[in-house]
């Protein structure tokens, strides 16, 4: 019989390196999103007479979003990052017992964020865009 415990997965152990320096103060929810702008790694087409081919995809780009608490110092980094003409690394990376990496080594800050004033803290999402992610569960 196989056992039925897969594993812990621990929220503590996923971290975001972006230009070599690790972001903390994660808003409740969901803090990391990693999406690829085409997750169809080939096309397939189908001729007239249902010969079928495929066409590899090398879209590597995607977007990383991820929201920090208002008071997280790391906003006021992120913000010269944004002003920056130049490119950087980003890394997330999850160290629980389902691990996985991403990696990219050109990525920019993509978005101005929204700025929310409440009666509690609220936070500020991130997007930055990747155009070499490399992603993979290890």
């Amino acid at each position: 019989m196989a056992d039925k415990f897969l594993g812990t997965y621990d929220p503590a152990k996923v971290s975001l390196i972006v230009s070599g320096i690790t972001i903390s103060g994660f808003f409740d929810g969901t803090f990391i999103s990693i999406e690829p702008m085409d997750p169809e790694k080939y096309k397939t087409h189908v001729g007239a007479y249902g010969e079928v081919a495929r066409t590899k995809s090398n879209n590597n780009a995607a977007t990383i979003t991820f929201t920090i608490k208002k008071t997280s110092p790391y906003n006021k980094t992120l913000d010269l990052l944004k002003l920056s003409p130049a490119t950087f690394p980003v890394m997330v990376k999850n160290d629980s017992d389902s691990s996985h990496i991403a990696i990219a080594t050109s990525a920019w800050i993509s978005n101005e964020p929204t700025i929310e004033y409440d009666m509690e803290e609220t936070g500020v999402e991130w997007v930055i865009t990747v155009a070499d992610l490399i992603s993979s569960h290890i």
